[in-house]
């Protein structure tokens, strides 16, 4: 095959991948939209109704929580045992957990047990879908051609921009065929179950995919590890796997502070734009960022991952406070146009999530590439999960204070700016990596292995020892 050219098996491969990253924010969107619904469902009435809020939105924060782990378990035995039976596994997970999510019971029915059974069902989804990213973005990169992984790997990142456009879609939809009662009675229920029409595709199309080529390879040429996930945390992968850490790390404070603070910076708690208008604006920004993360992962197989995202944070540095100022103004002022504007650059503010694909499974080899593209994909939401906290402190510096007063605009564009300067810094230690064969990743580590091997012979003969490199 033509090294340009998309075998059937490398488009079903990506397409498979873009259906279940597409049904990750799907999900996780639905509990976020749902909120104020699914608070009269699982949450005791006696509580205040900003506390029920929060409680619910916990949940979010259970199913990121379990992704590392389901990297961590499925990526180990995708390196062992192969990709295709995971990936049929997972997905079928997924299905499992979106119909179950429509048998719930309710507080009325159980009491507080219903929020414990939810946050369960949380749990497990957030295992499921880490194992997703780990086995589905993996398998779909080892599928593409070396000089098309860029763009194959943005195709089904922007998966996750589309889910959620998706999820708002349905449930608009399933809100203006009912009414408000019917919603808290049993809408709910029809909404998660909806996530389970995309899994029958996704399934028909992994059960007709053969297993990966590299791991082919790799299995044929007797180079499966015992334990894969561990030895992420042994030099010389440990280095390559802490550039990864601070990669994402950075990535994800970026992006929560789009993701984040984009809906309160609209709505200004009432004084901004109206719920229907704020809605078509922030689902025009997914579909703009849907695009763009197309974009930005076919240009980066022109110019390069490392230094088109370096330039890119460079970007984000000089334009991230700008682009939360015109934002902040055009809810003030409740003007459309300068709000579909700034909506338009805050999407441009996403775009490096288009090479993450590609650039993580050009990090690790074979033998271990399904455990470190998924834990090193999670690892970044260790820290930058907890972007809300960051925020807060930079809101109690004095001068971004007295600047932003009440509304919080300015400091989740500082932790934006941070977030972009740990992506650049992290990246100075990284290698270029869009001309790599698959096969050629962890080149670094053969020699290491080749010169601790050699000196061990020196060793019994008497020469001076070996001394491990550094980073």
């Amino acid at each position: 095959m033509p090294e340009q050219q998309l075998s059937n098996q490398a488009k079903m491969a990506m397409f498979s991948q873009f259906l279940g990253f597409m049904l990750d924010a799907y999900d996780m969107a639905l509990v976020l939209i749902m909120a104020p619904i699914l608070v009269k469902v699982f949450i005791s009435p006696k509580g205040s109704a900003a506390w029920q809020y929060i409680v619910i939105v916990f949940s979010y924060s259970i199913t990121m929580a379990a992704r590392p782990i389901g990297s961590a378990i499925f990526g180990r035995y995708a390196d062992k045992i192969g990709r295709r039976f995971l990936l049929v596994l997972t997905i079928g997970g997924v299905g499992l957990m979106s119909l179950l999510g429509g048998f719930l019971p309710t507080y009325a029915q159980v009491g507080v047990w219903s929020y414990v059974i939810f946050c369960s069902l949380r749990l497990v989804m957030g295992i499921f879908f880490g194992g997703e990213y780990a086995v589905g973005h993996t398998f779909a990169i080892e599928y593409a051609p070396q000089k098309r992984r860029g763009m194959i790997g943005g195709f089904i990142q922007s998966g996750f921009p589309l889910g959620y456009v998706l999820g708002s879609l349905v449930f608009a939809l399933v809100s203006y065929l009912t009414t408000k009662e019917t919603m808290i009675t049993y809408g709910w229920r029809i909404v998660f179950m909806t996530g389970v029409i995309p899994v029958f595709l996704a399934l028909y199309i992994r059960n007709n995919l053969h297993e990966s080529p590299e791991f082919e390879k790799a299995k044929a040429l007797g180079k499966i590890e015992k334990s894969p996930f561990l030895s992420l945390f042994k030099p010389p992968q440990l280095f390559d796997f802490l550039q990864v850490f601070f990669f994402m790390t950075g990535l994800f404070l970026t992006d929560y502070s789009v993701y984040g603070f984009l809906p309160n910076i609209l709505t200004l708690k009432g004084r901004g734009f109206d719920t229907t208008t704020y809605s078509l604006i922030y689902g025009f920004a997914l579909f703009m960022a849907f695009l763009g993360y197309n974009f930005y992962g076919w240009l980066s197989d022109k110019t390069g991952r490392k230094i088109l995202t370096q330039w890119y944070c460079g970007f984000l540095v000089v334009f991230g406070i700008p682009v939360f100022y015109v934002l902040y103004h055009a809810a003030i002022a409740r003007n459309l146009w300068m709000a579909v504007l700034g909506t338009v650059m805050a999407a441009m503010l996403k775009l490096a999530w288009g090479v993450v694909p590609a650039y993580l499974c050009e990090r690790f080899p074979t033998k271990r590439r399904a455990a470190g593209v998924g834990f090193g994909y999670s690892s970044g939401a260790l820290l930058g999960a907890w972007f809300s906290a960051y925020v807060w402190w930079a809101h109690k510096i004095p001068f971004i204070a007295a600047i932003e007063k009440q509304d919080l605009w300015l400091s989740p564009a500082v932790i934006l700016t941070i977030g972009s300067v740990m992506t650049f810094v992290s990246l100075l230690y990284s290698p270029e990596t869009k001309d790599l064969s698959l096969d050629q990743v962890g080149e670094k580590e053969r020699a290491f292995d080749t010169a601790r091997n050699a000196a061990t012979v020196a060793g019994l003969a008497g020469e001076p020892q070996f001394e491990e490199p550094g980073a």
